[in-house]
C-alpha cells in the first residue's frame, strides 16, 4: 500500500527528548489563562443564544444533573452534588423574579460553566510521566511475555523486550513529520480497556513523538491510583452520563480550544469500547466538530498548522474482556432473542487465567492510517492536502463566502459528517489481520453454514462440546480466506497482512496457539484425538468480528470446499 510500512520491530528515535519542551507541558503551564478562555468561549456561545433558549438550557442542565445524581452517582463524582444542584435550582427559580431575569440567568450560566470547566482540564506532570514511563514497561511485560522474577531487575531490558510484541506499522514517517509543523490528533479504535494506555505507550517508546492529550471517561477516576496519574499525564475527563448542552458545549469548546493551542490530542470517535468486535462503521460526531471548528479559527488568523487526522487501528491477539463485551453486544441488540448461559467460574478458573496471564506470550499491532485534513483529504508528508484526484486543495477555500472567512454551523457539520465516513473508510482499509483473526472467521463461518436457518443469539448458545469443526473445511477456508485478503491488499484496499505469510497449517497454528490466550475457556483448540473444537463460541464471535467490516461473505466460493472428507 503506498506510503505505508510494516516490520516486524520497529522503533524510531525520540523527536524530543526534553519534556518540558514537548506541546502538553507547554500548555499546561497556561492551564489558567486557558481556563478564562475557555469559560469566555462557553459563556459567549450561549449569551448569543435566543434568550429563551438560554433560559431552556440552564433549566433543562439543572434537571438532568439532579436526575443523574439520584440514579446513576459514581465515587468519582464531586462530594454534596445534590446539594450544589438544589442551590443551584434555588437560585434559577429566584432568577425568574428578578427584573432582568436574563442578566440573573447569565451569572448562573457561568457557575455551571465554571463547573464543567474545573472537571474536565487535566494537567500535564513531566516528573509523573517518567514514572508512568517505568510503571508501564512492568505493566505490559506482565500482559505480553512469560513473567521471570529476573525481569524485575532491568527495567530498559524490559522496555526493549516489550517492544518485540508491540508492532507499530502503517504510515509512521508520515506521521513524525507532519507532527512537527502542524496539530496531530489519533483517533483509534476502541475495543478494550487498554487502549490509552496502550496508545501513548507506544506513541512514546516505538513512535518516539511527545505525549498526547487524552480523554479518559470519568468512571477510571474511581480509582485513586489511576486518578493520580491520569491528572497528571494530560487526560481531560469525560463523563458520558452528562447530556446536558451546557456541558456538551463545554465540552465541545475544550477540544476546540486546545487543539489550537498546540494540544496533540488522542480521542476514540466511537464514544465507547466495540461490544462486539467489530471495528467502527460509524462514529460520534461531537468531539470531530471542534476539529473542524478550530482548523477554522487557524486559517482565520492565517496560521500554516494544519490538524491532522490520523486513524489508528488497534489488534490484539486477546482482548481480556471480549466474552463480557459479547454478551452486553448480544443482550443489547438482541434483548428477549438472547440469554445468557451463566457460567459459574470458580477458584480454579481464576488461577488458570492468573497462570495463563503470567505465562504466555501475546501480541499487539497498532496500524497508523493514511493522515487526512478535517475535510477527508489525503495529507502528504509535507502537510498538502489532496483531493481524490491528487489535486492540491487550499484549505481555506472550505470556509469562504463571498471571499470571506465565515461561521456556516450547517456548511461544517456536513464537513463533520463527511470525515466521520473517511475516518471508517481508512480503518477498513487499514484493518490489519493477524492469523488469530483469520481462524476465528473461518471457524465461525464454518459454524454458521453448518446450523444453517440460525441466527447469531441462538448460534452462540449451542452446547460446544457438541460441535467438532471439520477439519478439511477449515483448512481449505482459511487457505480461501488468506487469498482473498492478499487480493484485497493488491488491489490497495486492505494494508498486506505479512503475518499471513508461509505455509497455511504454519499459520493456522499460530493463529490457534494465539488465540485468546489469555481466556479461561479457550477459544480454538486442537485436542488430543486432533479434532478442531471451541470452548466459548462466544468469544470465537468476538474474534471473528475483527474481519466482519471486509464484507466478504459474497466473495466466499462454498462450492470449493470439500465436506465429505474429514480427518481427526
Amino acid at each position: 500500500m503506498e506510503g505505508s510500512n510494516y516490520s516486524r520491530y520497529q522503533k524510531f528515535e525520540h523527536i524530543e527528548q526534553d519534556l518540558n519542551k514537548w506541546p502538553i507541558s507547554l500548555f499546561a503551564n497556561t492551564r489558567k489563562s486557558f481556563l478564562i478562555k475557555l469559560q469566555n468561549d462557553v459563556f459567549n456561545y450561549f449569551t448569543n443564544l435566543p434568550k429563551d433558549d438560554l433560559d431552556q438550557a440552564i433549566a433543562r442542565a439543572i434537571y438532568l444533573e439532579k436526575q443523574r445524581v439520584k440514579s446513576n452517582p459514581w465515587k468519582a463524582d464531586p462530594p454534596n452534588e445534590m446539594q450544589y444542584y438544589r442551590k443551584i435550582q434555588k437560585e434559577y427559580n429566584e432568577n425568574q423574579l428578578q427584573a432582568d431575569k436574563h442578566e440573573a440567568n447569565k451569572e448562573t450560566l457561568l457557575r455551571l460553566i465554571k463547573r464543567y470547566s474545573l472537571e474536565i482540564i487535566g494537567h500535564f506532570n513531566p516528573k509523573t510521566f517518567l514514572t508512568a514511563r517505568k510503571i508501564c514497561d512492568f505493566l505490559f511485560h506482565l500482559i505480553l511475555y512469560p513473567f521471570g522474577w529476573q525481569s524485575l531487575y532491568n527495567l530498559k531490558r524490559m522496555n526493549l523486550k516489550n517492544m518485540e510484541s508491540i508492532h507499530i506499522n502503517g504510515h509512521c514517517e508520515e506521521v513524525r513529520a507532519l507532527f512537527k509543523d502542524h496539530l496531530v490528533i489519533l483517533v483509534p479504535t476502541h475495543s478494550s480497556n487498554l487502549d490509552s494506555v496502550l496508545i501513548g505507550y507506544a506513541v512514546d517508546n516505538l513512535l518516539g513523538l511527545p505525549a498526547f492529550s487524552y480523554g479518559a471517561g470519568l468512571n477510571l477516576f474511581d480509582s485513586e491510583f489511576f486518578a493520580f496519574f491520569m491528572n497528571r499525564l494530560g487526560a481531560y475527563k469525560v463523563d458520558r452520563r452528562k447530556k446536558n448542552s451546557i456541558y456538551l458545549q463545554t465540552l465541545n469548546s475544550y477540544s476546540k480550544l486546545s487543539v489550537y493551542n498546540g494540544v496533540n490530542t488522542i480521542f476514540f470517535p466511537g464514544g465507547t469500547r466495540s461490544r462486539s468486535g467489530e471495528l467502527e462503521s460509524k462514529v460520534k460526531l461531537g468531539l470531530l466538530g471542534s476539529l473542524v471548528q478550530a482548523q477554522r479559527i487557524l486559517i482565520e488568523e492565517q496560521s500554516a498548522k494544519k490538524i491532522v487526522v490520523v486513524p489508528v487501528v488497534l489488534g490484539y491477539e486477546s482482548v481480556l474482556e471480549a466474552r463480557s463485551l459479547m454478551i452486553q453486544h448480544l443482550q443489547i441488540t438482541g434483548q428477549e432473542k438472547y440469554s445468557a448461559r451463566v457460567k459459574k467460574d470458580g477458584l480454579g478458573s481464576y488461577l488458570k487465567f492468573v497462570k495463563r496471564l503470567l505465562t504466555k506470550p501475546t501480541k499487539i499491532v497498532l496500524t497508523f492510517g493514511m493522515p487526512i485534513d478535517v475535510f477527508g483529504n489525503r495529507l502528504t508528508i509535507e502537510g498538502i492536502s489532496l483531493d481524490h484526484k491528487g489535486i492540491q486543495i487550499k484549505q481555506s477555500d472550505y470556509f469562504q463566502l463571498d471571499g470571506k472567512i465565515v461561521v456556516d454551523a450547517q456548511r461544517e457539520g456536513i464537513y463533520t459528517r463527511e470525515l466521520g465516513e473517511k475516518i471508517c473508510q481508512v480503518y477498513k482499509k487499514y484493518n490489519y489481520i493477524l492469523p488469530c483473526h483469520l481462524v476465528a472467521f473461518a471457524a465461525f463461518k464454518l459454524l454458521s453454514k453448518l446450523n444453517p436457518h440460525t441466527d447469531i443469539y441462538s448460534l452462540v448458545q449451542v452446547p460446544e462440546e457438541d460441535f467438532v469443526f471439520p477439519r478439511i473445511a477449515f483448512e481449505m477456508l482459511c487457505l480461501q480466506l488468506r487469498t482473498i485478503l492478499f487480493d484485497l491488499s493488491k488491489n490497495q484496499n486492505l494494508i498486506y497482512p505479512m503475518e499471513l505469510e508461509g505455509a497455511i497449517e504454519d499459520v493456522i497454528s499460530k493463529g490457534i496457539a494465539a488465540l485468546g490466550i489469555f481466556h479461561i475457556n479457550r477459544i480454538l483448540l486442537v485436542d488430543e484425538f486432533g479434532r478442531l473444537l471451541s470452548e466459548d463460541f462466544i468469544g470465537l464471535a468476538f474474534y471473528a468480528n475483527k474481519m466482519a467490516v471486509l464484507e466478504l461473505d459474497d466473495t466466499i466460493d462454498w462450492s470449493s470446499i470439500q465436506w465429505n472428507v474429514d480427518r481427526f
